[in-house]
C-alpha cells in the first residue's frame, strides 16, 4: 500500500502571524481532487501523526535520490490538526507554526513567502485505510468521470509546497529526480551502459556495479554481471587468504 497525495492550501493569514509565527492551512476537504480520488473527511487517523508532528518543504524529510536526509526540511510543527465540519461536509485542517529564523533560515524564508503570497499551497501525505469504491454510473471504474472514494486515511505528514495546483507536480519531482540519480550512474559506471538498461535494474544490480567498476566488464545484462561481481569477489578473497598464510608463515620461519 503506497503513499497517496493530495494538495490543500493556506486558510487565511491570522493578525499577529508575524509575532505569532502562526498559519491555518485547510490540508484536506471532501471534493473530488485531480486524481479523481475523494477522500473520507470523516475517517482521518490523525494519532500516530500527533506523537510527531513535523510540518515539512516539498516532501523533503527524508531526502531523496540525489540528496541526503536536510533537518532544515523540516520547517515547523502542527499544532491543533483535526477535521472541523458536520459529518459528510468536514475538512481536514491544521496550523503551522514555523521554526524561528534563527534556527531554520529555510524555515523563515518559506514564512515570508506566505505572508507575501507567493507561496500558499500545502501537500498531505497519507495512507489509505479500509476498502474504498468506485462512484457509479459516469464515476464507476473506466468510464469518463471515474472517481474513487476512500475509505479512510492515515495522515503520514504535511508539507508546504510550490505547486499545490498541479496534482502532477509531486510526481514530476520524482521523476526528475530519478532521471538525475540514472544520468549520474551511466557516468559514474563509464557510459557502459544505456539509461533504458539502467533503468530496468534493481537497486543491488546498480549497487553491484559501482562497486566493481574497477573491474574490466563488458557484459552488460545485470544477472551476468553479478555472477562475475561475485567470482571476482571470490577470487579476491582467496588472494587475501593466501597472502595473509604466506605472512605467517613467513613470520613463523624467521622464528
Amino acid at each position: 500500500m503506497s503513499k497517496k497525495i493530495t494538495f490543500g492550501q493556506v486558510r487565511e493569514i491570522p493578525e499577529g502571524a508575524q509575532e505569532s509565527r502562526i498559519i491555518p492551512f485547510v490540508l484536506s476537504t471532501s471534493r473530488r481532487d485531480r486524481h479523481g480520488t475523494v477522500l473520507n473527511q470523516d475517517n482521518w487517523i490523525l494519532d500516530n501523526y500527533r506523537v510527531n508532528p513535523v510540518v515539512g518543504f516539498m516532501h523533503n524529510l527524508y531526502g531523496d535520490l540525489c540528496n541526503p536526509p536536510d533537518a532544515d526540511a523540516i520547517i515547523g510543527k502542527s499544532k491543533n490538526i483535526d477535521t472541523e465540519g458536520r459529518k459528510g461536509s468536514r475538512q481536514l485542517v491544521a496550523e503551522a507554526e514555523f521554526e524561528p529564523a534563527e534556527l531554520n533560515l529555510m524555515a523563515e524564508k518559506i514564512f515570508r513567502k506566505i505572508l507575501f503570497g507567493s507561496l500558499r499551497g500545502a501537500s498531505v501525505g497519507f495512507l489509505p485505510v479500509g476498502k474504498g469504491w468506485y462512484g457509479e454510473k459516469d464515476e464507476d471504474q473506466g468510464n469518463e468521470n471515474e472517481t474513487y472514494y476512500f475509505e479512510g486515511q492515515e495522515l503520514l505528514e504535511w508539507s508546504v509546497v510550490s505547486i499545490p495546483s498541479n496534482p502532477d507536480g509531486a510526481k514530476r519531482v520524482m521523476r526528475d529526480q530519478a532521471v538525475a540519480a540514472i544520468a549520474y550512474v551511466r557516468s559514474a559506471l563509464g557510459g557502459k551502459f544505456r539509461l533504458s538498461q539502467i533503468e530496468e535494474m534493481r537497486v543491488r544490480d546498480v549497487l553491484d556495479l559501482l562497486d566493481g567498476k574497477d573491474i574490466e566488464i563488458r557484459e552488460t545484462d545485470p544477472e551476468k554481471v553479478r555472477k562475475m561481481l561475485l567470482e571476482e569477489m571470490a577470487i579476491k578473497d582467496m588472494n587475501d587468504i593466501i597472502s595473509r598464510q604466506q605472512a605467517e608463515l613467513k613470520e613463523k620461519i624467521s622464528l
